[in-house]
């Protein structure tokens, strides 16, 4: 089985497969590969010496960036990418042997060619994709580095050293050690025994015919071609009790206790502990509930059903999805699921992978509150880190919250928002934190979720707290909603004493196939673009930071509404967003970071000198409005559309 990244891991692979510079409207002369070879050798060569510092000066980049020091600190064998111990591994890079690509003029991709070795056992071979970057005449930096491959492929090997170089009685528990043993029997009858849950210090195996492949299955993408098998439940005797017919097995007493949530064909059903099936899998959706005399709301298509308490099913009843929503088990309050996880701990047949398996209850992963698959801190595994450091690949909690609603004067949508606060061993808190919201449509009878971005900024530092910390749901249209979430930001004023470092941000959402979808949006006020503005998009709160220097020394400031300096941005955010090519330098550095006038491609765009002719009629009515706010009058149709 592969074993996947843990979320420190993740970060790393995100944000590396996405590292890039500034790319500015100019030429320069053709790039060969003779050039690129030279360059390669002398990265290389620092990577040899292990001088982190050197190393760093060949990607053209940010140096505060985090995630870029924990690779270059792993290639010159400084610290590993927990940021804490020595890698376990070395690293060879075959600068020789990589691949040359030449795209044009300015950029090349380069394949590099890696193998990880420790001691006498067995090395891994693996790739380090770059896309170099031409800056100037004979000076080549690395703009982007692709690492998915590379540090999954580490994270394996490491995980792979620790399992050959520390006694196993130091590392797992007896019951841990015995279900091992155990499963290799059941590898006569099964093609994978995949995980082990315990309960009552008696284990049951999950097992599977045919190829199961973790990633794939559970998170494959909507109407993906699914590579044949099939899982099912072994008790402590040996005996099936769910034959291997289903696609997925859910945690045992996951969503009720002694019950087990089964999937086929996109379709949920339950077993109990014994081998019945207690809900037929026939049903769209099971929603538990709290209700005096019943257990869980069930949905086939337009029907619905209740699991009574003495575990029947009732007759079709009269419901809509507005009267189950308010119902659902831990949908209006806090739910730390780490302790839902905990009840029975399902864990990985791997020496490799030591978490805790969550497949959480159907319900939780529909409204998008959770992933299909969650992996936590196992108590029944001792930490394998040299120096003592603890695994921070896996989660140590996961809490849900629900945080208000937002009901709209016709009744007819109601949303509900919740913050998900995702923690996780040595990372920071917050990392992975988020909203999501929830959108009940009465007409149509249907739920809708999307999750709403919290944070802004390069490194990520989670969720917006205080008084601008807010919600909201309006309706423009049928086919549009407008959320305003209070986020982290980093918008970087003209004036050079004031960033706006928190507050709302806009998102506009629509519904498409049935499905709620975020609408593209590069701008951070983003309904310059969507809406035509008045007065009450003057009124927001935003989290201001003055002075210059280091950000955690400037002096914080709340503010209640938009001010002209703020008004400017959006004027010329509107143009940002066309690739306009101010006149003011000053503009330019403030949009350098934005996506549509940054050109985050590699491939080279010309700087607009008139934009006008892409202009939106919203783009140019909000334009016009703005220049009428600045002016200090009473907004009027104008034809004045240059940027300032």
């Amino acid at each position: 089985m592969k074993s996947k990244p843990g979320p420190i891991y993740l970060a790393c692979i995100i944000l590396l497969s996405g590292l890039f510079l500034f790319v500015r409207c100019k030429t320069a002369e053709k790039t060969g590969k003779d050039e690129v070879s030279q360059f390669l050798n002398g990265f290389n060569n620092r990577v040899k010496e292990g001088n982190a510092d050197s190393l760093m000066t060949y990607f053209d980049a940010d140096r505060k960036l985090k995630v870029l020091k924990r690779l270059v600190n792993l290639l010159s064998g400084k610290k590993s990418l927990n940021g804490k111990e020595k890698p376990l591994a070395g690293i060879n890079l075959d600068v020789d042997a990589a691949r040359i690509k030449i795209i044009d003029d300015e950029w090349v991709t380069v394949s590099i060619p890696a193998t990880f070795s420790h001691d006498a056992l067995d090395s891994k071979a693996s790739v380090l994709i770059l896309k170099i970057h031409k800056v100037a005449p004979h000076k080549l930096k690395i703009a982007q580095v692709d690492a998915r491959q590379f540090l999954t492929d580490y994270m394996v090997y490491e995980n792979f050293v620790r399992s050959k170089t520390v006694d196993e009685k130091d590392i797992y528990s007896p019951i841990t050690l015995a279900a091992f043993k155990t499963a290799g029997q059941l590898k006569t009858r099964y093609d994978s025994v995949i995980w082990f849950a315990h309960l009552d210090q008696k284990t049951f195996f999950y097992v599977v015919k045919g190829h199961w492949d973790m990633e794939k299955d559970i998170n494959r993408p909507k109407d993906s071609v699914i590579v044949p098998y099939k899982m099912g439940l072994v008790n402590p005797d040996l005996k099936e009790i769910i034959p291997p017919d289903y696609d997925l097995i859910h945690n045992i007493s996951g969503t009720f206790p002694g019950l087990v949530e089964v999937e086929k064909d996109k379709k949920r059903g339950f077993y109990d502990l014994e081998g019945k099936i207690v809900i037929p899998v026939v049903y769209d959706q099971v929603f538990p509930i709290d209700d005096d005399a019943n257990l869980a709301v069930l949905r086939n298509g337009a029907d619905y059903f209740y699991f009574k308490k003495d575990k029947s099913i009732s007759e079709k009843v009269n419901l809509k999805m507005a009267d189950i929503f308010s119902k659902i088990k831990n949908i209006a309050n806090h739910f730390d699921v780490y302790k839902s996880a905990l009840n029975i701990i399902t864990e990985y047949n791997s020496r490799q992978e030591s978490g805790v398996v969550y497949i959480p209850p159907s319900y939780l992963a529909d409204l998008n509150m959770i992933e299909k698959s969650k992996d936590f801190k196992n108590p029944l595994r001792k930490p394998v880190e040299e120096n003592g450091e603890e695994d921070d690949g896996l989660h140590q909690s996961y809490d849900i919250s629900f945080t208000g609603k937002g009901k709209q004067p016709e009744n007819w949508l109601e949303a509900s928002f919740y913050s998900i606060e995702d923690y996780f061993l040595g990372g920071r808190s917050g990392f992975y934190d988020k909203k999501n919201i929830v959108i009940v449509d009465k007409k149509k009878d249907r739920i809708y979720t999307q999750d709403i971005t919290t944070d802004f900024e390069p490194d990520g530092s989670g969720l917006l707290g205080g008084v601008c910390d807010v919600n909201s749901f309006k309706v423009i249209n049928d086919s549009l909603f407008e959320v305003k979430a209070g986020a982290i930001l980093s918008i970087e004023l003209y004036d050079t004493t004031k960033y706006i470092s928190g507050g709302p941000f806009y998102h506009y959402l629509a519904i498409r196939n049935n499905e709620l979808t975020e609408l593209p949006n590069n701008r951070t006020f983003g309904f310059t673009k969507y809406v035509k503005m008045d007065d009450s998009y003057l009124s927001a709160c935003y989290k201001m930071l003055i002075g210059t220097g280091r950000f955690d020394k400037r002096e914080e400031k709340t503010i209640d509404e938009i001010t002209p300096d703020i008004l400017r941005y959006m004027k010329n955010e509107i143009y940002a967003d066309y690739r306009y090519q101010f006149k003011d330098k000053r503009w330019t550095e403030v949009f350098a970071d934005m996506a549509s006038y940054n050109n985050y491609t590699g491939q080279e765009k010309p700087c607009n000198a008139n934009v006008d002719d892409s202009l939106t009629t919203i783009d140019k009515y909000n334009i016009n409005w703005i220049s009428q706010k600045l002016k200090g009058v009473k907004t009027k149709p104008n034809t004045t559309l240059a940027a300032k």
